[in-house]
């Protein structure tokens, strides 16, 4: 029973925490933003080979309008984005460097990220190239400390120059400070809260001088079920504004949220099926254990089992009788298994802060259940052995 109590905890543990790493996946992606189909460029096809040319930049704002316009009430939102690269951020005597972002005046419903303090920028500031901008939470904090940034005016500062002889020159830019974005941690390595967001025209007009085109198109769909619809729908849209016949040769890619989270699950589950088997090992060893045990304990009980064979017991009690002895003992060490590696996995969380570790019921299904197979599987050849004893050949054994 010790075998099978390990094995069960084994199976337990791990695949706790496979779960976990699946479950951390999964909220990491959808902390982006929920149902989303994101639109980005990618490299023209040539002659049927891809990446013969150069990464083509024909995403603009006039896409983003159309897939809103034509789309409407069939999704929930639509927002672009333009990178402005890194820049020095000065206020408040404090100096910073963080990642600049130009986005449009739907970008916290697209990402489901709400303005914590202050207000997002409106369509009308982003119709005039207004100079105002939104903090993370981090950058606010950096800069401002304890002090509400709302109102406050920040300097973006860049260099340029110093080629030829030339000293480097800096260029600095104003900008009012309008809100604060609620916190929302770290993603696959990167400080989401460590960012300063402006409207996308001044990203284009003032910041980069990319006039026309952006980075990316997210669309929130209404719903997860409708995001391979509003995938072919938006795919359809650009194909027409972009006056290209077949998709192979598109010069942007959508890519669906459903298929990425799809993907990782296939890694991570391919992960706990890995770490269940390695547990499972355990169980098997521990089931050998309940069969050497059990053909031990018809050994030393012939003569018992020829007295009831005597006395009119028939193959089948004798087979049940020892079936319900194995079935008991793995199911009891399932029972006693479950519970530790519950307690293991309370340890680990307690050892290891943000460990990933989650116990679901399927788990515990899937553990007791084999547990009892294996009292069933091992324990069936021991039987059969005490069933098919001769009872006169029982009562002379000594």
């Amino acid at each position: 029973m010790l075998g099978v109590i390990i094995g069960v905890a084994a199976v337990i543990a791990m695949v706790a925490v496979g779960n976990g790493a699946s479950q951390q996946v999964q909220a990491t992606i959808l902390s982006l933003g929920s149902n989303l189909v994101t639109v980005t460029p990618q490299a023209q096809t040539q002659n049927g080979l891809r990446a013969v040319g150069p990464v083509a930049q024909t995403l603009t704002l006039d896409d983003m309008k159309a897939i809103d316009d034509q789309l409407g009430g069939e999704i929930a939102a639509v927002e672009a984005e333009q990178q402005a690269g890194p820049w020095q951020i000065t206020a408040a005597g404090q100096n910073w460097n963080t990642r600049v972002i130009g986005v449009t005046a739907d970008y916290p419903a697209v990402r489901d990220w709400n303005v914590a303090d202050g207000a997002f920028f409106d369509q009308s500031q982003i119709n005039v190239d207004a100079q105002v901008a939104v903090l993370g939470a981090a950058t606010a904090e950096d800069l401002f400390g304890d002090s509400d940034p709302v109102g406050q005016t920040i300097q973006m500062r860049s260099l340029f120059g110093g080629f030829g002889g030339n000293k480097h020159r800096a260029r600095i830019i104003n900008f009012k400070v309008i809100g604060v974005l609620e916190p929302k941690g770290t993603t696959f390595g990167f400080n989401r809260d460590d960012q300063v967001l402006v409207p996308t025209t001044t990203a284009q007009h003032v910041l980069t001088g990319r006039t026309t085109t952006v980075n990316s198109i997210v669309i929130k769909a209404t719903s997860s079920e409708a995001m391979d619809q509003t995938t072919a729908d938006v795919q359809n849209i650009l194909l027409q504004r972009h006056k290209i016949a077949d998709p192979a040769n598109a010069d942007f890619q959508v890519l669906n949220q459903n298929d990425t989270l799809s993907a990782l699950n296939t890694i991570t589950g391919t992960f706990t099926l890995l770490l269940g088997a390695i547990g499972g090992i355990s169980l098997l060893v521990g089931g050998i254990g309940i069969m050497n045990i059990m053909l031990v304990s018809v050994n030393e009980r012939t003569r018992e089992i020829g007295i009831r064979k005597a006395v009119g017991a028939r193959r089948r009690d004798i087979l049940s009788q020892f079936l319900i002895e194995a079935i008991t003992l793995t199911g009891t060490g399932g029972l006693l298994g479950i519970l530790l590696g519950w307690a293991i996995t309370e340890v680990a969380k307690r050892l290891e802060a943000g460990l990933p570790v989650a116990i679901t019921p399927g788990t515990i299904a899937v553990a007791v259940g084999v547990s009892v197979c294996i009292g069933v599987v091992f324990g069936l050849y021991p039987a059969m052995r005490a069933a098919r004893l001769h009872p006169i050949q029982a009562l002379r054994y000594e």
